[in-house]
């Protein structure tokens, strides 16, 4: 197969319009392509696809100071944007994804630079043991996507003001505070700007794919470029409306919490005679698709050892469902256990 390689970028700052942009290429994209976009939002708190806003964000200090909330299809945990960050999304069909191969253009690019970065554990990006990149993923049809951010002089202490992230969370991972724990490019080189990162990663994408790439340029004054397809504009709309951001604040019968390894779940069910008439799952997981099948899977089962043994049986459909998610399996059994215990 001859690849075409693409690089796309954007100075339009909306989350709902580059969050559309992004999925849109995703799931359109021809399988001889692979793409790079780069782009940057303006003041966003940006949740997992799973998430609760309610419990992740304060969401009165964000309407008082006018920051947006936008969702991404990926799964884990909320991120602040704002100009000092910039945003990277790999597209690529599934035969040549390789998250190592897709964070070491980051790191070539950043070594350019004279900092010396490197992947650290499954999601993300470090310099000196402190974290500057998460990153997420996501699967449509034969095409994946793997993005990230890549925090170069980002506001901290507006990072911390937005994001609730919950003491077990940080318990977990050992550290005290969001500010403690990440930290900007620009404290290791001052006079970096996301321009710079942005052009040494663009040479380092056409050196590690061994093609100049078609640039792509996707600005406020080139509409005239943008998908005309009527299903983007349908993405767009869904990105900023209430429901897909919001939601319900949740109001159950059944409230339960818990942190695993592979991430925190909250499970809100509203019960009718013991039976459960609506669930609702969130979790900052990295496994989105599994959260996405569990309220499906927990509606009409009746608590104890129905929904238990609902849970396990599962397990091979889910399987076979999901065949390149490496943490289907401890993720139901954990739920399995924990469940268990609770009823």
């Amino acid at each position: 197969m001859s690849l075409k390689v693409k690089i796309i970028t954007t100075d339009i700052q909306n989350p709902w319009i580059n969050l559309a942009l992004e999925e849109y290429f995703l799931t359109t994209q021809s399988k001889d392509h692979a793409a790079l976009f780069l782009w940057q939002n303006k003041d966003t708190v940006v949740i997992g696809r799973n998430q609760n806003p309610w419990t992740e964000c304060d969401l009165a200090k964000m309407e008082e100071d006018s920051i947006r909330l936008a969702r991404r299809i990926s799964g884990g945990g909320a991120v602040f944007h704002d100009i000092g960050n910039l945003n990277f999304s790999f597209i690529v069909n599934r035969d040549i994804y390789d998250v190592s191969r897709q964070c070491g253009v980051i790191i070539n690019g950043l070594k350019r630079l004279g900092i010396n970065a490197c992947k650290s554990g499954r999601n993300d990006m470090t310099v000196n043991d402190k974290k500057f990149s998460g990153n997420a993923f996501c699967f449509r049809g034969q095409n994946a996507l793997h993005h990230g951010t890549i925090l170069i002089k980002a506001d901290k202490e507006k990072m911390s003001k937005y994001l609730t992230v919950s003491r077990d969370k940080f318990k977990s991972k050992g550290i005290a505070s969001v500010k403690s724990r990440v930290i900007n490019l620009s404290e290791i080189k001052p006079d970096l700007t996301p321009n710079m990162v942005k052009r040494e990663i663009i040479k380092a994408f056409e050196e590690e794919y061994g093609i100049a790439a078609e640039i792509v340029d996707l600005s406020a004054k080139t509409r005239d470029m943008w998908p005309k397809d009527p299903f983007f504009r349908d993405i767009m709309r869904r990105n900023g409306s209430w429901e897909w951001c919001y939601g319900e604040a949740p109001e159950f019968d059944i409230t339960l919490k818990n942190r695993f390894t592979w991430g925190g779940i909250e499970l809100y069910f509203k019960l009718d005679e013991g039976v459960i008439k609506k669930a609702e799952v969130y979790s900052d997981a990295l496994c989105e698709e599994i959260i996405s099948l569990l309220p499906g899977l927990f509606k009409n089962s009746r608590l104890g050892s129905d929904l238990l043994h609902k849970l396990n049986n599962s397990k091979k459909a889910i399987r076979s469902l999901l065949k390149d998610n490496d943490s289907k399996d401890i993720v139901l059994d954990d739920l399995a256990r924990w469940l268990a215990n609770e009823f």
